[in-house]
This record gives C-alpha cells, structure tokens and sequence, in this order.
C-alpha cells in the first residue's frame, strides 16, 4: 500500500484533474481534495472527497489526515444540502472498484423523492449506466457554488 500516486488508478488521477469531471476540483489543501463525480453523471452534486496520498485503507490515514477529515465532510455536506436543498447527503466508502482502489469518500445529495429501491447503499445503481443522468450544466453549477461556499 504506497502512499505515492498510481498512474491507473482513477482516484489518482481525480486528484490530477484527469478525469471528466464537471468544472476544476472544487476544494483541496495539502492533505485532501473534493471533486464532482466524473462522467458520466449519475446525478448533479454526486461528490468525491479522497485523500490526495494513494492510500487503500482509512486505516492508513495519518493522524492529521484524520483530524482533517470529519470536519470536512461536516462542511461539505452542511454547503451541499444548502446549495441542493436535500436534506440529507450520504456518505460512503467503498474504493472496490477495479481501477479505484484509493479510498475517496461519496458525499450524495438524496433527493426528498428518491424511489425506495434506490435508497441508501442501492443508490450506486445510478452509476450503472454509460451516459450523464443528469445535465452537465447543472452538476457545473452545484460544483461552482461548492467550490464558493468552501473557500
């Protein structure tokens, strides 16, 4: 598990601004940056936080990464359910996928009429497609107005 960047791992390459993700990285510092979801869209304001160091556990956070994180994610979420309105933002980790192994934490807007099947963990279900579910136009505008309310 080095701590150096991956050249194929997506989450690496999220931090490098490679990916297609609506607008620039809407916050970043030393330890960690956050990203809109890269295309395609499954759903505007879907963001990534992840630590900027190629890690594959939280159990490999520094303590000051540590530290940083719970406050951040405070903050993101607190600016995500005021810019979109929901009133609840998951939070989950998984880094399973083949090429995202880095840890990178999904801050997800739940919309109040998201169908029941679609609900908590089932959300992912929206990846599961090849084309944005939701205007890039509007997931620039949520990432804009993040990247303000986080200065």
């Amino acid at each position: 598990m080095s701590s150096r960047a991956h050249p194929n791992c997506g989450t690496c390459k999220g931090a490098r601004g490679e990916l297609d993700a609506p607008g620039p990285v809407i916050y970043e510092d030393r330890l960690w940056f956050l990203a809109h979801m890269a295309r395609p869209i499954a759903m505007a304001g879907w963001l990534v936080l992840a630590p900027r160091r190629h890690i594959e556990s939280v159990a490999a956070l520094t303590p000051a990464e540590a530290r940083a994180l719970g406050p951040l994610v405070t903050r993101a979420a607190a600016a995500l359910e005021r810019i979109t309105g929901v009133k609840k933002v998951y939070v989950a980790l998984f880094a399973e996928a083949k090429h995202f192994p880095h840890i990178h934490f999904h801050l997800i807007p739940r919309p109040a009429r998201l169908p029941a099947r679609l609900r908590g963990p089932l959300i992912f279900e929206l990846m599961r497609t090849d084309r944005d579910r939701a205007p890039i136009g509007e997931a620039e505008r949520i990432a804009e107005r993040m990247r303000r309310a986080l200065r």
